[in-house]
């Protein structure tokens, strides 16, 4: 359903009654903008509402079943493959089978280079995990990889590892230029994330994008078990960094990259493309955006959603998906944070004992270095760090700042967003305090949301008992988007925003006390 997002201080609980008693329309998770933005949230909807309207027409295609799932996985409540011993077993067999019906020019080439590269089960069955074991279509992907990778990296390649060393000089420039960024923590179902900022497409080759995509989904991600299991949750990004003109790609560009990394054995879980208000031009966004999504796998396409907005409603708006804010790469101003950008690079460096060789030297003394541990120590880093809490344990935040006379470990962030610290972020009137008490029962938003979900409570108790979960999540969702917030209170007693679970948890919770009272 498509949702209107507006500032938290501004929710209109009047119309929330309304939300949700209709049937989830597919395809939508679109944010308005606000009045004070370049473009008006009409506008905005507007021009991507053909992209949408495409995607809503490609989950009318699914069984309900299928529907069920691209919705779990998009709201970061779906399940991992599941797999049996017997199932691999037999997947590989099939597709052995298959791969002598359907072996080509180049599978020869890969089999008289290197015939144990081409036949391990392991090399096979990530194509097998990336199609939810389909045979055909893991096959003719395979084929496809093994083609690509001949004409992107040389034919005497195809059978063979690709390595840092086989990048040239403008494929490092492209692989540091923060294009890419793999975010340090995971999705709430332990999904690894991937942000790529559009800005940067237009200023290199599509070959230069090929080969760094490479690197960076086959020798980074996918040798990790749980992204085989899980999938990948992808977010693009239109922001541009200061002073910095965004470069929009061209169609043929677009269409060469799509086609190319289709042929990756990655499974994408969820795809976010989060568009800033003021970046950028839509009407191009939304015809390279319709192009992309057109040639995408159909398990990718129906998982794909769109957002348009301040950056403040793209972050609330990803947050309520699972994508967390601690690590997140671009500030609550809009501006990437250049100090962690390529932190997963230097750490991939270090593991893959590359040293420093790939680092480009600005000679401006700002790069990061490493430290015993794989912690990066910057040059330069900012000092409104110190106003986090210093008792507060920092240890399972990566990557760390050593400070130079004491023990402490600060996370190495620009300015914090307003998620992760309490201080910053103060409840209003229309947000929900969770714990006991008369304050809490009292509060203004608490007794709009108990009059809010009763006036969902006959709906709610209509829904069979195996979907109020789905049930309860939709609503959370629908609230959030809304601009209302959840706060509880950490064990100083500061109010922070709860967490995702935490909230839908609250929802399930009252109207199972709204039932009891009836």
């Amino acid at each position: 359903m498509a949702s209107s997002i507006q500032h938290p201080d501004h929710t209109n609980w009047s119309c929330l009654p309304c939300i949700g008693k209709e049937e989830s329309q597919p395809g939508g998770n679109r944010s308005t903008l606000t009045s004070n933005q370049r473009n008006t949230s009409s506008d905005g909807q507007a021009v991507m509402q053909p992209t949408e309207e495409m995607l809503a027409s490609e989950l009318s295609k699914l069984s309900v079943q299928e529907r069920a799932q691209a919705f779990d996985d998009v709201h970061c409540v779906g399940e991992d493959l599941q797999e049996t011993p017997e199932m691999l077993q037999k997947s590989l067999a099939d597709f052995e089978q298959a791969i002598q019906k359907e072996r080509n020019a180049v599978y020869e080439m890969a089999l008289n280079q290197n015939r144990e590269y081409v036949e391990d089960p392991t090399f096979r069955l990530k194509f097998l995990r990336a199609n939810v074991h389909n045979v055909g279509k893991s096959v003719r992907q395979m084929l496809s990889f093994l083609q690509y990778k001949a004409k992107y990296f040389g034919k005497d390649k195809v059978a063979r590892e690709i390595t840092l060393d086989d990048l040239n000089e403008e494929d490092k420039r492209l692989l540091w230029s923060g294009l890419y960024h793999i975010q340090e923590e995971r999705d709430r179902t332990g999904r690894t994330i991937i942000h790529w900022f559009g800005s940067l497409l237009g200023r290199f080759r599509a070959e230069n994008v090929i080969r760094v995509t490479y690197i960076v989904w086959i020798n980074i991600m996918l040798p990790d078990p749980v992204v085989q299991m899980k999938g990948l949750a992808s977010v693009y990004h239109n922001t541009s960094r200061t002073g910095e003109e965004f470069v929009m790609p061209g169609m043929d560009f677009v269409l060469t990259v799509t086609n190319v990394t289709n042929s990756f054995p990655i499974r994408y879980s969820v795809m976010h493309f989060c568009l800033q208000s003021g970046e950028g031009n839509l009407v191009l966004n939304n015809s390279l955006l319709g192009s992309v999504l057109t040639d995408l796998p159909l398990y990718t396409k129906v998982r794909s959603r769109i957002h348009v907005g301040s950056i403040i409603e793209l972050q609330y708006e990803l947050r309520s998906h699972g994508i967390p804010m601690d690590t997140f790469p671009v500030d609550i101003n809009g501006n990437i944070r250049e100090n962690v950008l390529n932190a997963w690079l230097y750490k991939y460096q270090r593991e893959q004992g590359e040293g420093n060789k790939l680092s480009p030297h600005t000679g401006d003394g700002n790069e990061p270095r490493l430290a015993e541990g794989n912690k990066i120590i910057p040059a330069a880093w900012n000092q409104q760090l110190l106003l986090l809490d210093n008792t507060q344990s920092l240890d399972h935040m990566w990557p760390v700042v050593a400070g130079e006379n004491n023990n402490l470990q600060l996370p190495l962030a620009a300015a914090p967003t307003p998620f992760a610290q309490a201080l910053s972020v103060k409840p209003t009137e229309n947000d929900v305090l969770l714990g006991r008490g008369r304050f809490t029962q009292s509060w203004p938003g608490n007794i709009k949301f108990r009059e809010y979900l009763e006036n969902q409570s006959e709906d709610y108790d209509k829904v069979p008992r195996k979907d109020r979960q789905k049930r309860a999540i939709e609503l959370t969702h629908e609230l959030i988007a809304n601009g209302v917030r959840f706060f509880e209170q950490n064990a100083a007693g500061v109010w922070e925003e709860a967490e995702f679970t935490t909230s839908m948890k609250k929802v399930s919770q009252l109207f199972r006390s709204i039932r009891k009272k009836k």
